[in-house]
């Protein structure tokens, strides 16, 4: 328990914007996930609308739907990330997409280890009323 509480006591600005893409990437499609399980889709459906919501070229879509209404401490961690060393990327998306993907990520992950659960709900709210 005590490298938890450690974790929780590191400052927000002392992980770089790949590391909150990481722990963002994975709260991201778990709340995509709890979302789309309440409806009692079957496994396949499940998977088909999780896949819609958990890529590069969406979450860059929801980035720049939201990045003029985020908080200021925000939006320098997602032009931080955005800007990130980023080493590869896939080709499904482009460059760009990818960018700005990591950057909602990093947000997220941000949102998530300042016990801002609230405001990762209205960034999910975004996506649902987007259907």
């Amino acid at each position: 328990m005590d490298n938890v509480d450690k974790l929780s006591k590191k400052d927000i600005r002392d992980y770089t914007g790949l590391e909150l893409a990481f722990i963002g990437d994975a709260i991201w499609e778990l709340e995509i996930r709890r979302y789309y399980l309440q409806f009692g889709y079957s496994i396949p459906t499940l998977n088909k609308y999780v896949k819609n919501k958990v890529n590069a070229r969406y979450q860059s879509l929801i980035y720049k739907q939201i990045i003029e209404e985020l908080d200021e401490k925000f939006k320098v961690i997602g032009k931080r990330a955005k800007n990130s060393n980023i080493k590869t990327f896939p080709k499904t998306c482009t460059v760009m997409e990818y960018r700005e993907a990591t950057a909602l990520e990093a947000v997220v992950g941000a949102m998530y280890l300042l016990n801002e659960e609230e405001e990762i709900k209205k960034i999910i709210n975004i996506v649902i009323k987007g259907e």
